[in-house]
């Protein structure tokens, strides 16, 4: 990859992690207090069982290194404002979502190249693909997604009306940057990406749908009140697709290898995003006692957390 690709990847990171700070404020994180059981059930879903699951289907569907290391790459990221979208959609409890959405933004840091270099080692023992230092990648990460969000917040929490002013145009540079890197990757690659996109296709649905489900059985165990499973279940299944191909292309170097799961991923997640929409407003209109909006209804209405 050349210096001016690289640059675009960079700044097009920065600036989606950018956006994110300036539309969070630091009680996102403190609402932590007031849902603890539901955090602990949404981070372990999104930052154990998904990873986890993103494992078993690579090896279950005999993925070749590259495609499987970009599953793990889509597991390995947090949640975006799809999420966030999705939840309201749903009338789920969409102050979780943040909250959930926020936290993994930053525990992600850690585990992106942990998990990345957990699964070069599993599935391209074999040299196939280059080993990742560990702490520079940590480094790098930390730069263009820590520093970002820490800034937004930061112009959030001197004003809000600037932080408001920015944010749009800070989103459609990232946007633009986006669309122009997708453009340079796909020319004279695009066969190549749809076949690796048609056999990784299965492995892609499974871990969507699955992931979801599992969000969604584990909530529901925890015995966490309807509007609660709906945002796990929306935060463990719908990653940040776009994060996952800008770090994908800067951290392996521009290698395309890892873009079909990604690509994939990206396009599935708005139909089975929509489904989970549909059923939680189902749901919501067969429980109309429950209140997402409590600090932490599971403790005031055991009935209703059961259900």
């Amino acid at each position: 990859m050349d210096a001016k690709a690289q640059l675009f990847l960079t700044v097009s990171v920065g600036a989606i992690m950018l956006t994110m700070g300036l539309g969070l404020t630091p009680d996102d994180f403190l609402r932590v207090g007031s849902r603890p059981r539901a955090v602990v059930v949404g981070l372990v879903g999104q930052l154990v069982l998904l990873p986890a699951l993103a494992f078993a289907c690579a090896f279950g569907f005999g993925l070749p290194p590259q495609l499987a290391l970009g599953l793990v790459l889509i597991a390995a990221c947090p949640g975006g404002a799809h999420s966030n979208l999705y939840a309201s959609f749903a009338k789920a409890d969409t102050a979780l979502s943040v909250t959930l959405t926020a936290l993994s933004g930053i525990v992600t840091i850690v585990t992106i190249p942990l998990l990345l270099t957990l699964g070069i080692r599993v599935f391209a023992a074999d040299g196939s693909i280059p080993p990742m230092p560990i702490g520079a990648t940590m480094a790098q990460i930390f730069l263009v997604m820590g520093l970002p969000v820490a800034l937004g917040m930061g112009v959030r929490a001197r004003s809000e009306r600037w932080a408001g002013r920015l944010e749009r145009p800070i989103k459609g540079l990232a946007t633009l940057l986006l669309v122009l890197i997708v453009v340079g990757s796909l020319r004279g690659h695009g066969e190549r990406l749809s076949a690796a996109m048609v056999s990784s296709g299965a492995a892609v649905l499974t871990l969507n749908l699955g992931s979801m489900a599992l969000g969604w059985g584990l909530a529901r165990a925890a015995a966490l009140p309807v509007p609660q499973q709906l945002t796990v279940a929306l935060e463990v299944g719908i990653q940040n697709g776009t994060l996952a191909f800008v770090l994908g292309l800067s951290l392996m170097g521009g290698d395309l290898g890892l873009l079909p799961p990604v690509f994939l991923y990206s396009l599935v997640v708005y139909p089975t995003g929509a489904v989970v929409v549909l059923i939680g407003r189902a749901l919501q209109r067969s429980a109309p006692g429950v209140d997402a909006s409590a600090p932490d209804a599971n403790a005031s209405a055991p009935d209703e957390a059961a259900s």
